[in-house]
């Protein structure tokens, strides 16, 4: 008997709920990229900010951002909105040095392409950690970066390039 004679087996379709022992669910979990929209906070955090509210995709483009600075192919006047002053003053202070290496005075431009992961981890309320791993043409690079929920924004009030 070979494989081509075996009659087709019809496939039963898989239940969206299930339980793992009677009387125990188990929905599959969220995935941590999706959240609920317009789900009611507990009334002990009502209007107190979470990493849930810190959008992945400002503290990509943010990581892409302070990577530039900290490369010297953006200015820093551009982020100062969002970036304490002082470190944001640290990063121009490297990204002048970067420019100034000897190593890359025939350089153009270095620009980062691709953002290619971002975690998000809240310390506390209104203050969250993120890390970034940006790639680009010649290296990929690490970004740490510290949000504090501060006037009613989002500051990023550290940074570290890797």
């Amino acid at each position: 008997m070979t494989v081509l004679d075996l009659a087709p087996i019809d496939q039963l379709p898989l239940p969206l709920d299930w339980q793992v022992a009677p009387g125990i669910d188990s929905p599959p979990p969220v995935p941590r990229h999706l959240r609920l929209v317009g789900a009611a906070k507990d009334a002990d955090n009502a209007g107190q900010p979470t990493a849930n509210d810190l959008p992945i995709a400002w503290v990509a483009q943010m990581a892409r951002a302070l990577s530039e600075v900290g490369i010297g192919d953006r200015p820093p006047g551009q982020l100062i909105r969002w970036v304490e002053r002082s470190q944001l003053a640290r990063l121009a202070e490297r990204g002048a040095a970067v420019r100034r290496h000897p190593s890359n005075r025939n350089l153009t431009t270095r620009t980062l392409k691709q953002v290619r992961s971002i975690r998000i981890c809240q310390i506390a309320e209104g203050i969250a950690e993120t890390s970034a791993v940006l790639v680009g043409s010649d290296r990929a690079r690490a970004v740490a970066m510290r949000f504090e929920f501060i006037g009613e924004r989002w500051l990023v009030t550290a940074v570290n390039l890797g």
